[in-house]
């Protein structure tokens, strides 16, 4: 509610306390009624945003069924973003294309909408749908410094063309090089091409700045590892106190132990040689919808075949070795 319905509600209350006493007084309770009114919504909203904060998703749910209805633009995308962080990303969908899909929704707002959908996406496994709204938005240029995080991230996952995915992580890295997601995501893509001296210098700067950050110290110790340097990987994975872990995180704690034993492994030469442990354990990926690509490009992607690989790979092979595999055939 803008500032002029502001002034007319006070021009009509003034008008009608001119006109007398009863009239003013009337007049009175219906603004104030209406302003309650107007204002139950965004209480609601305030309501559930600090619930989520405090991690009462119950209240959360509560709170946002009662003032969904008549909630403005901004509060529908607040609450699906908290629907997301709580693991309710087919929700927040609901939300979402409904907005994505009004014709009458302001550019700014459907790519402020695409770009939460983009998240919701991921969260589902459904990375491709994922990565086409990112572009999207990355296109339009309603770009992020989160969007470039979450992108780069997806075309690791995906085992995107490597040059292109380091192209666009370094493009991100110049956008906000103090970002924790981007500088990860940078040197991950050095460290899956063997540059392990670049790798481990940026990884430097992820975990002096964030020693919350579980992926941060993950990948810092498969970086060791590779470089031989087995105690400094098994320091890096020792103290477990301080990290975080969040519904976003992209490391299981079962890859965590995994590593572990694999440095323990090394340290007490049970293995000859490391072998690569993923860089993510994160959802299969879920197949985009038939529609979903372009018919000119035969209605398919050079990925189907590689997400539908069954999981059955060798114990000293990388996520990747099947991807990289089919790309030979195809060249």
């Amino acid at each position: 509610m803008g500032l002029i319905t502001y002034i007319l509600m006070a021009a009509v209350v003034a008008l009608a306390f001119k006109k007398g006493l009863v009239y003013g007084i009337i007049a009175a309770v219906f603004a104030a009624a209406f302003l309650i009114y107007k204002f139950i919504p965004r209480l609601q909203a305030i309501k559930a945003q600090k619930a989520f904060a405090a991690g009462d998703y119950d209240a959360v749910r509560r709170y946002g069924k009662k003032g969904y209805k008549r909630m403005n633009f901004t509060q529908r995308m607040s609450y699906a973003y908290m629907l997301i962080k709580m693991d309710e990303s087919e929700k927040a969908l609901e939300i979402l294309d409904a907005y994505i899909k009004l014709k009458s929704l302001e550019e700014k707002d459907r790519y402020i909408a695409k770009r939460q959908r983009s998240l919701a996406y991921y969260k589902l496994g459904r990375y491709e749908e994922a990565l086409r709204d990112g572009m999207d938005c990355y296109e339009a240029g309603y770009t992020t410094k989160s969007l470039y995080g979450l992108m780069g991230m997806i075309m690791l996952v995906l085992g995107k063309d490597p040059e292109e995915t380091t192209k666009f992580c370094e493009e991100a890295y110049d956008y906000d090089e103090d970002d924790r997601d981007i500088q990860d995501n940078v040197s991950i893509c050095y460290y899956l091409q063997g540059d392990y001296e670049m790798a481990e210098e940026i990884n430097g700067y992820v975990r002096e700045e964030n020693p919350e950050f579980i992926e941060g110290y993950y990948h810092g110790a498969q970086i060791a590892v590779m470089r031989g340097d087995y105690k400094k990987a098994k320091e890096l994975l020792s103290d477990t106190s301080k990290w975080n872990r969040t519904a976003l995180t992209t490391v299981s704690e079962e890859a965590v132990d995994a590593l572990r034993k694999e440095i323990d492994d090394l340290i007490d030469k049970k293995l000859d040689a490391p072998f690569q442990t993923p860089v993510f354990t994160l959802k299969e990926p879920v197949a985009p919808p038939k529609d979903f690509y372009d018919e000119e490009e035969g209605g398919g992607s050079i990925y189907d075949e590689y997400n539908a690989l069954d999981d059955d790979r060798e114990e000293g092979g990388s996520i990747y070795d099947e991807y990289n595999a089919l790309k030979k055939e195809e060249n």
